[in-house]
């Protein structure tokens, strides 16, 4: 695969790499944490027949934003040259909120560069995903998006936790639209 452009951009601590996948333009941010690097994946989705087809919907009464979306990714990164082999990473304790954090980092660099109108993801959930994390991946995505805010208890010591806080901005609305086994995210500004 051809990078394009590789980029350092400073105000986020962040490389960046654009390439050409699957015929739409892709950039690759690239972070380090917890002694791994991870890479978040921001697919253009400038046509809205390619977003339906891939399987994501629009909320309702939502109109698919003028200047696209991004479908985006994340995993541990392990070079360019295997994309679709994402698998289901596990974060244990305090660093996956670091790379959380940093995941939305690479967001927000991503649509102040690209100028795009928001993003979207899917959340596989079920027993399979969610077996040995102690929190299913759709929870924590609808707390880093701010769809939900409930008190959580510690199961250890049955006392409350701090309520969760959204990692987005608050200029940005996050939707979800849940399908068979899936959950669909749209964030749009």
């Amino acid at each position: 695969m051809r990078i394009d452009e590789e980029v350092f951009l400073e105000h986020y601590d962040i490389r960046r790499k654009r390439f050409i996948y699957d015929r739409r333009v892709h950039h690759s941010y690239v972070f380090v944490a917890g002694n791994k690097s991870y890479t978040v994946i921001a697919g253009n989705l400038i046509d809205e027949h390619i977003f339906t087809r891939i399987g994501y919907r629009m909320p309702q009464g939502i109109s698919f934003p003028v200047n696209g979306l991004a479908e985006v990714c994340f995993d541990v990164f392990d070079g360019l040259e295997c994309l679709g082999d994402f698998r289901h990473i596990s974060l244990a304790g305090l660093g996956s909120a670091v790379v959380l954090k940093n995941v939305v980092l690479a967001l927000i660099a991503h649509y102040e560069s690209c100028c795009i109108g928001g993003f979207v993801f899917q959340a596989a959930s079920g027993e399979i995903v969610d077996r040995n994390r102690p929190t299913p991946l759709e929870e924590i995505y609808d707390a880093m998006l701010g769809l939900k805010n409930e008190l959580r208890y510690n199961r250890r010591t049955g006392l409350p936790k701090k309520a969760p806080q959204p990692l987005i901005p608050e200029f940005f609305q996050a939707y979800k639209i849940v399908t068979t086994g899936r959950a669909c995210y749209v964030v749009l500004r």
